[in-house]
């Protein structure tokens, strides 16, 4: 279907209480599922409209109370006549404990009520998924998206390297070109080749996720403090799920890989591991990322991970 037919179908309000706009961070799920409250509660493509909106909730916080809070909301009595729409942005986030909460409303849908999710499919329980109305980012050909960056005026190689690992999502392409993004795919690679020496990285990965944060001290001031980050472990991780899937592509005799800027570090772990062997490192690094969701400390997560790979 196209944008514009379900855009208008959640207008009339003939669309399922709850949608999921599923896709990465970068494809701008976030920014259509704003546009898809604002058509349904104001008629209008304006999403700046509301800010102002008292029927509009989008909670930043995913803590258990906060997600009970928000469905409270439409839930009780006072607000069963008249629209009201929550998003869930980047929803795949929510531990499991907080999607249990949602799970329940979804379960049981207050009256002229649309919840709103964006996020990874994969970070989403089976039976929160089977209740929405999935809408994908849509995806294009590698080489379109290459051919386009290219005629913008970025470096050829360098486009169609970042087309390729953008999964077919120009707003993920355009973010690997990123000169913040490309030094940290460039720290995550050299921490992958590190994994090929006897001595594992364990000071260089955690250099590259150590991110400054805001706490709070003793007297109640904030304070900022340097500690291994979970957004950044999270994406040193997506660099190397990337990196062993071509591996396991060369294994298997597939020349075609996404990772182009590190083909001889992809031709060294092939030739060094087992495909057994690389199978286990993803179930590590996917695990990793699962213990993330759960909020395992980032710092204990390094060391773990470090531990179990081979």
């Amino acid at each position: 279907m196209r944008e514009t037919d379900w855009l208008n179908r959640i207008e009339a309000g003939n669309v399922p209480h709850a949608i999921l706009f599923a896709g990465p961070k970068e494809s701008g799920q976030a920014a259509l599922a704003r546009r898809a409250a604002a058509r349904f509660l104001l008629h209008s493509d304006d999403t700046d409209a509301l800010l102002g909106c008292p029927f509009y909730q989008e909670p930043a916080d995913f803590q258990v109370k906060a997600v009970r809070d928000a469905l409270a909301m439409v839930n009780a009595e006072a607000y069963e006549r008249g629209r009201h729409c929550i998003l869930f942005a980047e929803a795949h986030t929510m531990s499991e404990a907080a999607q249990d909460v949602l799970l329940k409303t979804l379960e049981e849908p207050p009256k002229d009520t649309l919840l709103l999710l964006t996020g990874t499919e994969s970070g989403f329980r089976p039976t929160i998924l089977s209740r929405c109305m999935i809408l994908r980012a849509e995806t294009e050909p590698w080489e379109t998206i290459a051919e386009r960056l290219a005629r913008n005026g970025t470096d050829r190689t360098l486009a169609e390297r970042a087309a390729k690992l953008s999964d077919g999502i120009a707003g993920r392409a355009e973010a690997f070109l990123q000169e913040e993004r490309m030094a940290f795919r460039t720290g995550a690679i050299d921490c992958i080749r590190g994994l090929l020496r006897p001595a594992k990285p364990y000071a260089a990965l955690a250099a590259l996720c150590t991110e400054t944060v805001e706490e709070d001290s003793d007297d109640g001031a904030s304070k900022k403090a340097k500690k291994v980050g979970a957004d950044a472990l999270d994406a040193f991780l997506d660099v190397f799920l990337s990196v062993l899937g071509d591996v396991l592509r060369l294994q298997n005799g597939i020349r075609e890989i996404r990772n182009t800027d590190c083909a001889d570090l992809e031709k060294n772990y092939a030739s060094t591991f087992t495909i057994s062997q690389i199978q286990g490192m993803i179930h590590i690094a996917t695990e990793a990322k699962e213990m993330l969701r759960y909020k395992a400390s980032p710092a204990m997560t390094v060391d773990w991970i470090l531990a179990k790979l081979p």
